[in-house]
Protein backbone atom coordinates (compact mmCIF):
# COMPACT_ATOMS: atom_id res chain seq x y z
CA UNK A 1 0.00 0.00 0.00
CA UNK A 2 1.34 3.25 -1.19
CA UNK A 3 1.30 6.33 1.33
CA UNK A 4 2.06 9.64 0.86
CA UNK A 5 4.41 10.85 3.58
CA UNK A 6 3.22 13.02 5.78
CA UNK A 7 3.07 16.96 5.42
CA UNK A 8 4.74 18.89 8.77
CA UNK A 9 2.12 20.95 9.98
CA UNK A 10 2.69 24.71 8.45
CA UNK A 11 1.71 27.62 11.05
CA UNK A 12 -0.20 30.42 10.29
CA UNK A 13 -0.39 33.90 12.59
CA UNK A 14 -3.51 35.98 12.24
CA UNK A 15 -3.35 39.50 13.89
CA UNK A 16 -6.42 41.09 13.95
CA UNK A 17 -7.38 43.36 17.56
CA UNK A 18 -11.14 41.96 17.08
CA UNK A 19 -11.78 39.15 19.48
CA UNK A 20 -14.79 37.89 17.56
CA UNK A 21 -12.82 37.78 14.34
CA UNK A 22 -10.22 35.98 15.57
CA UNK A 23 -12.38 33.64 17.50
CA UNK A 24 -14.42 32.83 14.04
CA UNK A 25 -11.14 32.16 12.03
CA UNK A 26 -9.98 29.52 15.30
CA UNK A 27 -13.43 27.74 14.69
CA UNK A 28 -12.74 27.94 10.55
CA UNK A 29 -9.21 26.61 11.53
CA UNK A 30 -10.33 23.80 14.27
CA UNK A 31 -13.06 22.72 11.92
CA UNK A 32 -12.36 22.69 8.79
CA UNK A 33 -8.41 23.49 8.42
CA UNK A 34 -6.91 21.08 11.05
CA UNK A 35 -4.01 20.65 9.02
CA UNK A 36 -2.59 24.00 10.15
CA UNK A 37 -1.56 25.02 12.88
CA UNK A 38 -3.00 28.94 13.78
CA UNK A 39 -1.89 31.31 16.44
CA UNK A 40 -4.05 34.38 17.03
CA UNK A 41 -2.42 37.81 18.11
CA UNK A 42 -4.59 40.99 19.07
CA UNK A 43 -2.19 43.21 17.49
CA UNK A 44 1.03 44.28 15.74
CA UNK A 45 3.41 45.08 19.13
CA UNK A 46 2.39 41.02 20.52
CA UNK A 47 3.03 39.67 16.79
CA UNK A 48 6.59 41.17 16.89
CA UNK A 49 7.21 40.14 20.72
CA UNK A 50 6.33 36.92 19.63
CA UNK A 51 8.73 36.61 16.77
CA UNK A 52 11.39 38.03 18.52
CA UNK A 53 11.22 35.77 21.54
CA UNK A 54 11.58 32.50 19.02
CA UNK A 55 13.39 31.36 15.86
CA UNK A 56 10.15 29.23 14.60
CA UNK A 57 8.32 31.22 12.07
CA UNK A 58 5.14 30.94 10.62
CA UNK A 59 4.29 30.09 7.24
CA UNK A 60 2.23 32.81 6.19
CA UNK A 61 0.82 35.96 8.06
CA UNK A 62 -2.39 37.26 7.85
CA UNK A 63 -2.88 40.26 9.06
CA UNK A 64 -5.67 43.20 9.44
CA UNK A 65 -4.82 47.23 8.54
CA UNK A 66 -6.87 48.80 11.32
CA UNK A 67 -5.86 48.07 14.44
CA UNK A 68 -5.40 50.11 17.91
CA UNK A 69 -2.01 51.18 18.63
CA UNK A 70 0.61 49.93 15.72
CA UNK A 71 -1.58 49.37 12.58
CA UNK A 72 -1.54 46.42 10.69
CA UNK A 73 0.63 48.97 7.66
CA UNK A 74 3.05 49.83 10.34
CA UNK A 75 3.50 45.99 11.58
CA UNK A 76 4.03 44.92 8.14
CA UNK A 77 6.65 47.86 7.77
CA UNK A 78 8.70 46.10 10.84
CA UNK A 79 8.30 42.77 9.52
CA UNK A 80 9.58 43.57 5.76
CA UNK A 81 12.88 45.65 7.67
CA UNK A 82 13.69 42.60 9.57
CA UNK A 83 16.00 40.22 7.35
CA UNK A 84 15.24 37.36 9.09
CA UNK A 85 11.51 37.71 8.65
CA UNK A 86 10.93 39.51 5.30
CA UNK A 87 10.40 36.13 3.05
CA UNK A 88 7.58 34.92 5.35
CA UNK A 89 4.39 35.94 2.91
CA UNK A 90 1.92 38.37 4.74
CA UNK A 91 -1.69 38.92 3.54
CA UNK A 92 -3.55 41.58 4.71
CA UNK A 93 -7.46 41.08 4.93
CA UNK A 94 -9.21 44.31 5.20
CA UNK A 95 -12.75 45.69 5.19
CA UNK A 96 -11.29 48.63 3.69
CA UNK A 97 -11.77 48.91 0.13
CA UNK A 98 -9.62 52.64 0.00
CA UNK A 99 -7.59 52.55 -2.83
CA UNK A 100 -4.81 54.14 -1.27
CA UNK A 101 -4.63 52.43 1.98
CA UNK A 102 -4.68 49.20 -0.25
CA UNK A 103 -1.61 50.74 -1.96
CA UNK A 104 0.14 51.64 1.22
CA UNK A 105 -0.13 47.94 1.95
CA UNK A 106 1.82 46.71 -1.04
CA UNK A 107 4.24 49.60 -0.78
CA UNK A 108 5.26 48.15 2.60
CA UNK A 109 5.59 45.01 1.31
CA UNK A 110 2.15 43.15 0.99
CA UNK A 111 2.27 39.67 -0.68
CA UNK A 112 -1.40 40.07 -1.10
CA UNK A 113 -4.50 42.18 0.14
CA UNK A 114 -8.27 40.69 0.17
CA UNK A 115 -11.29 41.89 1.61
CA UNK A 116 -12.32 39.97 4.86
CA UNK A 117 -15.60 38.00 3.88
CA UNK A 118 -18.73 38.04 5.89
CA UNK A 119 -19.70 34.65 7.49
CA UNK A 120 -18.34 31.61 8.00
CA UNK A 121 -18.38 29.77 4.98
CA UNK A 122 -17.27 32.82 2.77
CA UNK A 123 -14.46 33.02 5.62
CA UNK A 124 -13.69 29.31 5.48
CA UNK A 125 -13.39 29.69 1.50
CA UNK A 126 -11.03 32.56 1.77
CA UNK A 127 -8.35 31.30 4.14
CA UNK A 128 -8.91 27.85 2.64
CA UNK A 129 -7.48 29.39 -1.02
CA UNK A 130 -4.85 31.63 0.64
CA UNK A 131 -3.48 29.04 2.73
CA UNK A 132 -3.21 26.89 -0.04
CA UNK A 133 -1.75 29.20 -2.27
CA UNK A 134 0.60 31.01 0.29
CA UNK A 135 1.68 27.80 1.45
CA UNK A 136 1.86 25.41 -0.90
CA UNK A 137 1.25 26.51 -4.53
CA UNK A 138 3.26 29.18 -4.62
CA UNK A 139 6.62 27.65 -2.16
CA UNK A 140 6.53 25.03 -4.84
CA UNK A 141 6.64 26.99 -7.88
CA UNK A 142 10.33 27.41 -9.42
CA UNK A 143 11.20 30.37 -11.31
CA UNK A 144 13.39 30.32 -14.62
Amino acid sequence: MNQEPARAIATVYVVDDEADYRFLVQQVFTRFLPHYSVSLFAGGEALLEHMQSTTAHPALILIDIHMPGMSGQQTLLKLKQASHLKSIPVVVMTSSTSALEIQACYEAGANSCLAKPIGLNPLRQRLTLTCDYWIHAHRSMTYV
